[in-house]
């Protein structure tokens, strides 16, 4: 039996349909429609109000759906996680699941992805995931205890995102606050070195490389500000080691420079700023 008549408005756009289920989810792009049920299935629209992509049963009821450009991801009761390229029309990943996110103390509460694919999840507890397809897993992404003292590079870095950014977005919904509970100063300062060197790999592994450079840039700084000289002399050693002549797609020695700019700043790691200048100066000479 038919249990719902549904009106829509896309753009200039209006249209009417029927659906067999009760409509559980709802997500809206530039090109597309999408409108998941209870009893699993799925229902992609176009501009016209025409179907673009054949009625899909995902065999359970779909809890949330997200959509931008070509691709549409939707998450299941189950939980599990689909992507589609409604373009291709083909899938392109299927019931990844999500079980190890759905807890008793959280739970999902975001789901986005961008127009190339790359889907983000965010968790209740402020903990952010992206998908890495070459990995096969969940990259982490975002974590809630941070250094307080590094949060306005944070807000900085949120500044310069531009629409082909990937991290800084997400990293804007997801991370309101810095964390004041935790009296352990040791663990903060752990936490934010991590997650700093593991937004670079996250870019790198998405082929984000201006927000890799600008990480990287985050991760000095933050290390200067701590006067942590031997991070730092063994960071910027493994990166002037590097027999590539590049470093996320820009010229190694510059991207070198404004680093040591960075070092710079603080008169306490002026034994780690002379060493590499004088080595970025020798490298020079050597081309």
């Amino acid at each position: 039996n038919i249990q719902n008549m549904v009106s829509f408005t896309l753009g200039p756009k209006s249209w009417k349909t029927v659906i067999y289920s009760k409509a559980t989810s709802l997500s809206a792009g530039d090109s597309y429609l999408v409108l998941g049920c209870q009893d699993g299935t799925l229902h992609v629209y176009n501009k016209q109000g025409v179907l673009a992509f054949p009625v899909l049963n995902v065999g359970c009821s779909i809890v949330k759906s997200a959509v931008n450009g070509n691709y549409v991801v939707v998450i299941t009761s189950a939980p599990a996680l689909a992507i589609w390229n409604v373009a291709e029309k083909k899938n392109v990943l299927k019931d990844e699941s999500l079980a190890s996110f759905m807890t008793e103390n959280q739970s999902i509460c975001s789901l986005e992805i961008t127009k190339e694919g790359n889907v983000t999840i965010g968790l209740s507890n402020k903990t952010s995931y992206c998908y890495s397809y070459s990995l096969s897993a969940w990259m982490l992404i975002g974590h809630h205890q941070l250094d307080s003292t590094w949060y306005k590079e944070l807000q900085t870095n949120k500044q310069q995102t531009t629409p082909s950014q990937i991290l800084c977005p997400i990293l804007q919904t997801h991370v309101s606050t810095p964390d004041t509970s935790s009296t352990n100063r040791d663990k903060l300062h752990l936490n934010t070195v991590l997650m700093l060197e593991q937004q670079i790999l996250v870019a790198e592994n998405l082929s984000s490389f201006s927000e890799c450079r600008l990480w990287l840039s985050s991760l000095v700084r933050y290390l200067t500000m701590q006067q942590e000289e031997d991070r730092l002399h063994s960071l910027l050693q493994r990166l002037i080691s590097s027999p590539l002549p590049t470093l996320f797609n820009e010229d190694k020695l510059s991207v070198l420079k404004e680093l040591l700019k960075i070092v710079a700043t603080n008169v306490n790691c002026q034994r780690v700023y002379s060493d590499f200048k004088q080595q970025v100066e020798w490298a020079e000479t050597k081309r």
